[in-house]
Protein backbone atom coordinates (compact mmCIF):
# COMPACT_ATOMS: atom_id res chain seq x y z
CA UNK A 1 0.00 0.00 0.00
CA UNK A 2 3.33 2.36 0.88
CA UNK A 3 4.39 1.55 -2.22
CA UNK A 4 1.30 2.37 -4.16
CA UNK A 5 0.91 5.76 -2.43
CA UNK A 6 4.26 6.87 -3.43
CA UNK A 7 3.74 6.06 -6.97
CA UNK A 8 0.37 7.80 -6.90
CA UNK A 9 1.99 10.65 -4.86
CA UNK A 10 5.09 10.94 -7.50
CA UNK A 11 2.55 10.95 -10.51
CA UNK A 12 0.65 13.49 -9.33
CA UNK A 13 4.09 15.86 -8.37
CA UNK A 14 5.06 15.19 -12.12
CA UNK A 15 1.75 15.94 -13.95
CA UNK A 16 2.02 19.04 -11.81
CA UNK A 17 5.15 20.61 -12.32
CA UNK A 18 4.58 19.65 -16.23
CA UNK A 19 1.67 21.64 -16.14
CA UNK A 20 3.03 24.24 -14.28
CA UNK A 21 5.76 24.86 -16.60
CA UNK A 22 3.55 24.13 -19.54
CA UNK A 23 1.96 27.80 -18.60
CA UNK A 24 2.72 30.16 -21.73
CA UNK A 25 4.43 33.30 -19.73
CA UNK A 26 4.02 35.12 -22.98
CA UNK A 27 0.45 35.93 -22.25
CA UNK A 28 -0.99 38.35 -19.57
CA UNK A 29 -4.31 37.98 -19.28
CA UNK A 30 -4.94 36.67 -22.52
CA UNK A 31 -3.13 39.90 -24.23
CA UNK A 32 0.16 39.41 -25.64
CA UNK A 33 3.51 40.53 -23.43
CA UNK A 34 6.83 41.77 -23.51
CA UNK A 35 8.11 37.98 -23.43
CA UNK A 36 6.30 37.65 -26.61
CA UNK A 37 7.78 41.30 -27.83
CA UNK A 38 11.28 39.93 -27.03
CA UNK A 39 10.05 36.56 -28.71
CA UNK A 40 9.74 38.67 -31.89
CA UNK A 41 13.28 38.85 -32.28
CA UNK A 42 14.34 35.67 -32.77
CA UNK A 43 12.03 35.23 -35.37
CA UNK A 44 12.54 38.13 -37.24
CA UNK A 45 14.58 36.88 -39.86
CA UNK A 46 12.57 37.70 -43.03
CA UNK A 47 10.71 40.89 -41.86
CA UNK A 48 10.21 42.84 -38.64
CA UNK A 49 7.35 40.56 -36.85
CA UNK A 50 7.09 44.08 -33.90
CA UNK A 51 6.44 46.46 -36.37
CA UNK A 52 3.83 44.45 -38.03
CA UNK A 53 2.55 43.26 -34.54
CA UNK A 54 2.24 47.48 -33.72
CA UNK A 55 0.98 47.86 -37.44
CA UNK A 56 -2.08 45.29 -36.86
CA UNK A 57 -2.92 46.78 -33.25
CA UNK A 58 -3.37 50.54 -34.97
CA UNK A 59 -5.38 49.50 -37.97
CA UNK A 60 -7.89 47.92 -35.16
CA UNK A 61 -7.80 50.88 -32.61
CA UNK A 62 -8.68 53.05 -36.37
CA UNK A 63 -11.36 50.16 -37.38
CA UNK A 64 -13.02 50.51 -33.64
CA UNK A 65 -13.27 54.25 -33.66
CA UNK A 66 -14.60 54.67 -37.07
CA UNK A 67 -17.92 52.60 -35.47
CA UNK A 68 -17.41 53.06 -32.01
CA UNK A 69 -16.85 56.47 -31.16
CA UNK A 70 -17.04 56.63 -27.71
CA UNK A 71 -14.40 53.33 -27.26
CA UNK A 72 -10.86 53.85 -26.33
CA UNK A 73 -9.85 49.99 -26.58
CA UNK A 74 -6.04 51.09 -25.95
CA UNK A 75 -6.84 53.26 -23.03
CA UNK A 76 -4.85 56.43 -24.30
CA UNK A 77 -6.47 58.19 -26.94
CA UNK A 78 -6.76 61.45 -25.55
CA UNK A 79 -2.51 61.35 -25.32
CA UNK A 80 -2.40 60.00 -28.82
CA UNK A 81 -4.60 62.93 -29.70
CA UNK A 82 -2.28 65.28 -28.11
CA UNK A 83 0.93 63.37 -29.37
CA UNK A 84 -0.64 64.07 -32.87
CA UNK A 85 -1.35 67.91 -32.10
CA UNK A 86 2.47 68.10 -31.12
CA UNK A 87 3.63 66.51 -34.08
CA UNK A 88 3.40 68.81 -36.80
CA UNK A 89 6.46 67.40 -38.06
CA UNK A 90 5.19 64.16 -38.30
CA UNK A 91 8.48 62.94 -36.44
CA UNK A 92 6.25 59.96 -35.13
CA UNK A 93 6.62 56.59 -37.18
CA UNK A 94 6.06 52.96 -36.28
CA UNK A 95 9.56 52.30 -36.24
CA UNK A 96 10.21 55.32 -33.65
CA UNK A 97 7.78 53.26 -31.58
CA UNK A 98 9.13 49.78 -32.12
CA UNK A 99 12.12 50.82 -30.38
CA UNK A 100 10.03 53.03 -27.54
CA UNK A 101 9.01 49.64 -27.13
CA UNK A 102 11.80 48.09 -27.26
CA UNK A 103 12.76 50.13 -24.55
CA UNK A 104 10.18 49.82 -22.32
CA UNK A 105 10.76 46.19 -22.23
CA UNK A 106 14.43 46.10 -21.17
CA UNK A 107 13.56 46.33 -17.95
CA UNK A 108 12.60 41.83 -17.20
CA UNK A 109 10.47 43.28 -14.34
CA UNK A 110 8.17 45.23 -17.22
CA UNK A 111 8.04 42.12 -19.87
CA UNK A 112 4.79 41.01 -17.66
CA UNK A 113 3.10 43.94 -19.00
CA UNK A 114 0.89 43.34 -22.06
CA UNK A 115 2.00 45.22 -25.37
CA UNK A 116 -1.00 47.47 -25.81
CA UNK A 117 -0.46 49.55 -21.78
CA UNK A 118 3.70 49.04 -23.12
CA UNK A 119 2.52 51.11 -26.33
CA UNK A 120 0.46 53.63 -24.45
CA UNK A 121 2.90 54.00 -21.69
CA UNK A 122 5.56 55.35 -24.38
CA UNK A 123 2.77 57.37 -25.84
CA UNK A 124 2.10 58.99 -22.72
CA UNK A 125 5.66 59.73 -22.21
CA UNK A 126 6.19 61.26 -25.93
CA UNK A 127 2.84 63.47 -25.07
CA UNK A 128 4.56 65.26 -22.11
CA UNK A 129 2.89 63.35 -19.40
CA UNK A 130 4.96 64.08 -15.84
CA UNK A 131 7.47 61.55 -14.44
CA UNK A 132 4.12 61.38 -11.52
CA UNK A 133 1.63 60.13 -13.67
CA UNK A 134 3.97 58.35 -15.81
CA UNK A 135 5.10 56.24 -12.50
CA UNK A 136 1.14 56.30 -11.48
CA UNK A 137 0.36 54.78 -14.94
CA UNK A 138 3.22 52.36 -14.47
CA UNK A 139 1.87 51.71 -11.14
CA UNK A 140 -1.69 50.84 -12.28
CA UNK A 141 -0.77 48.62 -15.32
CA UNK A 142 1.78 46.48 -13.02
CA UNK A 143 -1.03 45.81 -10.64
CA UNK A 144 -3.01 44.80 -13.57
CA UNK A 145 -0.65 42.50 -14.75
CA UNK A 146 0.13 40.82 -11.63
CA UNK A 147 -3.27 40.54 -9.92
CA UNK A 148 -4.85 37.03 -10.31
CA UNK A 149 -7.92 37.47 -12.57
Amino acid sequence: MKKFNFIFVSIFILIFQILSFAQDKRYTKGAENGYMWIDYEKYSIMRDMKYDYLSSMLERQRVINLFQFNYDSLGCRDDIKNLLEQNKLNELDLSMMVKKIDQFYSDDKLRIVPIVFAYCYCIKELSGKSRKELTEYLIKILKFSESEE
